[in-house]
């Protein structure tokens, strides 16, 4: 199922409602992120991959809290 989106200020069309889609990529997500970082895979890349899911998919509460976790995570590693 297909739902409109409102412009949210990362980007704006259609978010996709697909929660095991969404479980898997967070499931990737969080055990990347645990891996040692790459010049190639640093926490700007891990970034944009989260703001993707996040922006891409209808996010039940739990996983809004999983991507506000790794988006923290990301912005102390930057820092």
């Amino acid at each position: 199922m297909r739902e409109t989106m409102q412009p949210n200020g990362y980007g704006s069309g259609q978010r996709l409602y697909a929660s095991h889609v969404v479980e898997s990529e967070l499931e990737h997500l969080e055990w990347a992120m645990r891996q040692p970082m790459l010049h190639l895979l640093n926490a700007r890349y891990w970034q944009r991959r989260v703001l993707e899911v996040k922006c891409g998919y209808e996010l039940t509460a739990q996983q809004g809290v999983r991507i506000d976790r790794m988006l923290k995570q990301l912005a102390d590693r930057r820092a």
